[in-house]
């Protein structure tokens, strides 16, 4: 879903290891918005560590999507995407 926004959106999925300060699955952005993507298993929840990870970017001002493919949640996300990717495109016709 991501990729039908390129070049407006870039995400990045790193394969964490254990090493360094903990993260979440993706960390992306959709012209000058920052986002986060936790995945979990339909039902599954984050972990504890998962938790203070999520609420450390949500106080930051970062907007974090927990998506475990319950349908109202994708689309909340879907509809979050599309709405930043057409104020990049339209950011974008402002400096030509």
């Amino acid at each position: 879903m991501l990729a039908s926004y390129d070049p407006y959106v870039y995400s990045h999925w790193p394969v964490l290891n254990g090493m360094g300060a903990p993260t979440l699955d993706c960390t992306g952005n959709v012209g000058r918005f920052v986002f986060y993507i936790e995945t979990k298993a339909p039902g599954e929840v984050p972990t504890p560590r998962q938790w203070i990870t999520i609420n450390r970017m949500r106080r930051s001002g970062a907007t974090v999507f927990v998506l475990d493919g319950d349908a109202i949640v994708m689309a909340e996300f879907a509809e979050w995407i599309r709405e930043r990717a057409e104020l990049a495109m339209e950011e974008e016709t402002m400096y030509e």
